[in-house]
Parts: structure tokens; C-alpha cells; sequence
């Protein structure tokens, strides 16, 4: 068993190597929010589909002010209309326009759009005069300008976001590849383990880390399932283990230390078991545990609420980013200007519950006086987390930090 501590960059590469790409299902669009594309979006038409008027105004042809060079005044006749969705059909001639509104096709023999403002109508309204030359192209979206035929506008590992969709939508397109949700199955253990919504008694307590971790998977994407509280009895947790084999992953919470009650461990060495390994050189979360038994991937997280959050913020996190084959860097570090003062760190990395604010367009964060990792209410509180390297010097108030933002309903 190994029990030299691992550095955080030396865990994070340990559980992205152990972890592969699930498998994938096809989903309708309007499903698709917050999932993970598993094949590049393709567009099988132009967007626009042809040229189309930015303005409302009157559609002419360029040529018309290149051929005639006597006189700045023009005068067109207005032959028909052309709307979005109910364009004009003929071809327009020499020195005819069409009135054109936003979003409408331009209609043959014309490249150019004069808006409504720029125009003089004649009293019978069966003509125009255009005082000034206008631009070639003006006013104009040409066909293809948002995305062209065959262009991939997202790649394979992007998360969905409200903006993908409407792009998605206008492809024409309305079921998606993704990766499926991975399923995370959550044990909770402890005598002293209530599950939620049962009556608290005394020497009980609440199972709020089961609470909080399922709403974290979710968050990262996959699906939580909250096993049975687990009383602290080997073959109990054996069992429990046992039933929960079918999961993408398994996490625990609470007993991977080396204390009396604590039988996680020694709950794993009853399956084919492998730890890939145990206690890490990071605060809060020192005792957490990696492994696979029967070749299903176990976190196991330390019990204390703070403890099993930052773990999970980052490790499990980490773990369903893998399996859905979403790319994106994490974690991703701000800077940030500290208010206060904070002492010299010592030998573990150290991640400091704090709140944030922007001064003038500057991150500035405020770590709480106590950082006890039993204190849930703290965290909770906090929206970020300073990230201290092992052995920093001091830092004084008004020094430069690097803080991990929370990310969205964390």
C-alpha cells in the first residue's frame, strides 16, 4: 500500500490515466443542455441560405449608379416586396428595386440595399429617387456568413451551453450524439449516519456529505446514486460495495483513515482490489483514496464535510470529465489580490476557503479566520478557494494570490 504522500499534479495525472470515454447515445436537441458532444456538430446547409437584408429598406442592383455618370439623383421603380419567409420571385431589371425588410432573400439582378431612411418615395408610391451612391454589398448578409455548408461548428468534448443550442438549432438539425451520463454511486458511512429526512436523534447526525456530493455530480454531469448509509461493519460496507459494482464510479465518504471505525479499506481487500493510491499532500483532503475493485473506480473521501467537497471539487470532477471526454483545462487558476494576511505555509498544498469580490475590474479575495474542514457552513459560504503552494512565504494584504473559482451551482 503506499502511503507517501502524492503531490496534487501527481493524483490529478493518476485519475485522468485510470479513466476512459464512455460510451455515447443519441439525444433530441432540446435535451441537450450540459451534455458533452461525443461527435462535432457539421452544418448540412448555409447560414444564411442565400443572400439576405440586414436592414428594411429597398433592394437594387449596384450597376445602376456605375452606368448612369450625368447625375447623382436615380430613380427606380418599385416592381414588388419581398419579406423573411415570402421572397420576391422575378428578377428585378434595370433601374427597379423591391422593398425588402430584415432577414428577406434578395431577389435576382440585385446586390445592394438602400435603407428606408436614404430614399425619397414619390408621391404615387410606385417609385423611389436615391440621392447619394451607395456601397456595393451594403446592408447586405451574404449567404453563408454565420457558417458555411459542411464547417464543423463545435468539436467532439464540447459542453453544451443554452448559446450551442440555437446555433445547433439552425442547422436544421435536432438529434445529437453525446456521451452518456456516467453513473456515480455515493456511499455514506458511520453509526452515526442518518440518511436525509429521517428524524435526528441523539449522538445522529444528518448525511449531508451524501446530499452534497450527489448534487456535485450532477453538476459535473454525470448521474449520482445515494447507496444505503453504511453502518461501521465490514461485511455491511462489503455488501453495500458489492451491490453498487454496475456504477461508472463509486465514491466514499468518511473511513479511509486508519482509525478503529475506519473500514473502508479493509472492506476493498475482500474484492480483487488495487490501490492506486492513498493520502495526498494537500488540506483539506489528506486521506483520500483511489482505487478499483473488480475493475470499478472507488474515490474514497475523507469524511469531514470541507475535506470531501474540495476532493470532490476536484477529483471527482476531474474523474466525469475523463469518462465524458470533455478537453477543457481544469483546474484553471485565477489571480487574485488578497485582503488580509495569511502566515507561511507549510509542507501540504493548501486550499483556503475565502469570498470574492471585483474592485474596478480586480479579483480580490477574503479568507475566513477559521478553516476548520468540519465546517460546512464555511464553505458554503465561500466562493472560491486561495491556492497556497507547500512552504509559501507569508502573504501580507494587497499581495497577489492564485484562486480556484467555483464553478456555476457548486
Amino acid at each position: 500500500m503506499q502511503s507517501d504522500l502524492l503531490s496534487l499534479d501527481e493524483a490529478i495525472n493518476k485519475i485522468k490515466s485510470s479513466f476512459q470515454k464512455i460510451s455515447n447515445e443519441d439525444i433530441f436537441l432540446k435535451d441537450a443542455l450540459g451534455r458533452c458532444l461525443a461527435k462535432p456538430i457539421i452544418s448540412e446547409i448555409d447560414n444564411p441560405k442565400y443572400d439576405v437584408s440586414s436592414m428594411d429598406g429597398y433592394a437594387v442592383n449596384h450597376k445602376d449608379f456605375t452606368k448612369i455618370k450625368d447625375s447623382r439623383i436615380k430613380k427606380f421603380k418599385i416592381v414588388g416586396e419581398s419579406s423573411a419567409g415570402v421572397p420576391f420571385s422575378k428578377k428585378i431589371n434595370a433601374q427597379e428595386t423591391v422593398r425588402i425588410f430584415t432577414g428577406a432573400k434578395l431577389p435576382k439582378g440585385s446586390n445592394t440595399v438602400i435603407i428606408q431612411e436614404d430614399v425619397k418615395l414619390l408621391d404615387n408610391e410606385n417609385f423611389i429617387i436615391i440621392e447619394e451612391t451607395p456601397k456595393k454589398n451594403q446592408f447586405v448578409r451574404k449567404k453563408g456568413l454565420d457558417f458555411k455548408r459542411k464547417n464543423i461548428l463545435f468539436k467532439v468534448g464540447t459542453i453544451l451551453k443554452s448559446r450551442h443550442l440555437g446555433s445547433i438549432a439552425m442547422t436544421g438539425q435536432a438529434w445529437l450524439t453525446v456521451s452518456r451520463k456516467p453513473t456515480v454511486s455515493i456511499l455514506s458511512t458511520g453509526n452515526e449516519i442518518l440518511k436525509v429526512g429521517e428524524q435526528i436523534s441523539k449522538d445522529k447526525i444528518p448525511s449531508g456529505n451524501s446530499l452534497m456530493l450527489a448534487s456535485m455530480v450532477q453538476e459535473f454531469g454525470g448521474i449520482a446514486r445515494i447507496l444505503p448509509v453504511a453502518k461501521d461493519n465490514l461485511q455491511d460496507i462489503y455488501e453495500i460495495l458489492e451491490n453498487a459494482l454496475d456504477s461508472d464510479l463509486i465514491i466514499t465518504t468518511g473511513g479511509v483513515s486508519v482509525g478503529k471505525y475506519d473500514l473502508i479499506q479493509k472492506a476493498l481487500s475482500k474484492f480483487k482490489n488495487k490501490i492506486e493510491f492513498w493520502k495526498i499532500a494537500m488540506r483539506p483532503g489528506k486521506p483520500l483514496l483511489f482505487s478499483k475493485i473488480n475493475n470499478t473506480p472507488l474515490i474514497g473521501l475523507p469524511g469531514n464535510p470541507v475535506s470531501s467537497g474540495v476532493c470532490s471539487l476536484i477529483f471527482v470532477n476531474i474523474a466525469i470529465r475523463k469518462m465524458l471526454g470533455n478537453n477543457s483545462y481544469f483546474p484553471l487558476l485565477e489571480n487574485g489580490i488578497l485582503n488580509g494576511n495569511m502566515s507561511k505555509n507549510d509542507k501540504r498544498l493548501d486550499f483556503v476557503r475565502a469570498k470574492s469580490r471585483y474592485n474596478n475590474g480586480v479579483l480580490n479575495v477574503t479568507p475566513f479566520n477559521l478553516q476548520d474542514s468540519s465546517m460546512i457552513t464555511n464553505f458554503s459560504r465561500a466562493d472560491c478557494l486561495i491556492v497556497r503552494d507547500p512552504f509559501e512565504k507569508s502573504i501580507s494584504n494587497g499581495e497577489k494570490v492564485k484562486v480556484l473559482k467555483f464553478p456555476n451551482n457548486i
